[in-house]
């Protein structure tokens, strides 16, 4: 499951469940800018072939596991 999906699952009242409502739209945030990231990436390594110490496999495994896709 998604961070954010987490955070927006937690029912807090008061000023901390505010808080975690900020927490969960800058993780979708976050989670977008990582999706876009990761699409930058696979396009990158689709044109251009496999290019040495660009770690494709090890950030492609930690974006997804992150993304939950």
């Amino acid at each position: 499951m998604k961070l954010s999906d987490d955070l927006q699952q937690c029912h807090i009242s008061g000023d901390f469940g505010k808080a975690l409502e900020g927490y969960a739209e800058r993780a979708k945030q976050l989670e977008d800018a990582l999706n876009d990231a990761r699409n930058g990436l696979l396009y990158v390594r689709e044109v251009h072939g496999e290019l040495y110490g660009v770690g494709f496999d090890r950030v492609e495994a930690k974006a997804k596991a992150a993304l939950d896709v």
